[in-house]
């Protein structure tokens, strides 16, 4: 039997990064004065939704898959 390591659509690690994310916005971003650091921090950001949306996207087609086997 194919045991696989349980799955959770949010974790505390995306609440941590969310707070941050908030926290980034409100005072860290500055395109006028540190464009290329605010691009990275953007783009490092863009990485972690995509992560949280694909794992989604995994989640529901294993749930799916499990309902239909059973």
């Amino acid at each position: 039997m194919n045991q696989r390591f349980p799955m959770k659509r949010w974790t505390f690690i995306d609440t941590i990064n969310l707070c941050l994310f908030i926290y980034v916005i409100l005072f860290v971003i500055d395109f006028k004065n540190h464009s290329g650091l605010s691009f990275i921090i953007i783009a490092a950001f863009l990485v972690w939704v995509i992560t949280v949306i694909s794992k989604n996207i995994i989640i529901t087609k294993n749930q799916k898959e499990q309902e239909q086997n059973k």
